[in-house]
């Protein structure tokens, strides 16, 4: 689990977008604690801090202090330690909690498969990176992600869609982040295809299920690809509902209907 170009690229334009960082810090929960992936060297998040002129200049001098204090030392925590500055810049928390198994000391040794036993409604960004493909219970798994986020608050996701071959359990598909949000009343901010094998990762707006399937039609998906979904839950809390799929739930337009009877399975 690590923060690779695509991602950066994609939290960067959020970021620059004000859908994140730009307002009062935020408690930020992530399922698998993230580490720095390296396609992105370190010594570009100096950069990439100064570009935000909208950070007041003493958290910009403490982040700049942060980060060139790890290019100096090396410790041997830095992958974990860059991702946190990053989330720094582009979330503005002011507390971090990771649940990893195999995180770092700081991470919480909580297994996904069973619930968590954590504050309901305590974060307000709760994010999912490349963490429950390795969780059998895929059920529990997205409940727990439900009831931890805040009325109102942001779920961000980043799992494989085609290839990563024996990776995890599971891959994803668009139906799945479509009908969960229609089941729990999400808001999709953004959906992105993100073809991985070329460098660097191409990414690609889903306007709707509809694009994801022409792609396939036209035989343009990529055999190794994965999807970025960014939710906003709704204002008032709601119980966790497991998603019925569209096509058995007759809520697929003309369009879908017709690949569905045609597309290989």
């Amino acid at each position: 689990m690590a923060l690779s170009h695509s991602l950066i690229q994609f939290m960067l334009s959020l970021r620059r977008q004000q859908f994140i960082g730009a307002g009062p810090a935020v408690r930020l929960l992530e399922f698998g604690e993230q580490n720095w992936f390296y396609d992105v060297r370190p010594e570009e998040l100096p950069v990439l801090i100064g570009q935000f002129q909208d950070i007041p200049e003493e958290r910009r001098a403490a982040l700049l202090a942060e980060m060139n204090a790890l290019l100096q030392t090396r410790p041997a925590t830095e992958p974990f330690d860059l991702s946190k500055v990053f989330y720094k810049l582009v979330f503005n928390y002011s507390d971090y909690t990771a649940i990893d198994l195999h995180g770092s000391e700081s991470a919480l040794k909580l297994d996904l498969n069973e619930p968590l036993g954590l504050p309901e409604h305590a974060w307000d960004v709760v994010t999912n990176i490349g963490t429950t493909e390795h969780v059998f219970n895929q059920y529990q798994a997205f409940k727990s992600l439900h009831q931890l986020v805040k009325p109102g608050g942001l779920i961000l996701h980043s799992l494989p869609n085609q290839g990563c071959f024996d990776h995890g359990f599971f891959n994803y598909h668009p139906t799945f982040f479509y009908d969960l949000a229609v089941a729990n009343g999400y808001e999709i901010l953004a959906l992105i295809y993100v073809d991985c094998s070329q460098i660097p990762h191409q990414m690609r707006q889903l306007a709707s299920q509809a694009d994801y399937v022409r792609l396939a039609v036209g035989k343009q998906l990529s055999s190794y690809s994965g999807l970025i979904c960014l939710y906003r839950t709704p204002g008032t809390p709601r119980a966790f509902q497991a998603p019925r799929q569209g096509y058995y739930d007759n809520r697929l337009p003309p369009e879908l209907q017709k690949a569905w009877n045609e597309l290989a399975r």
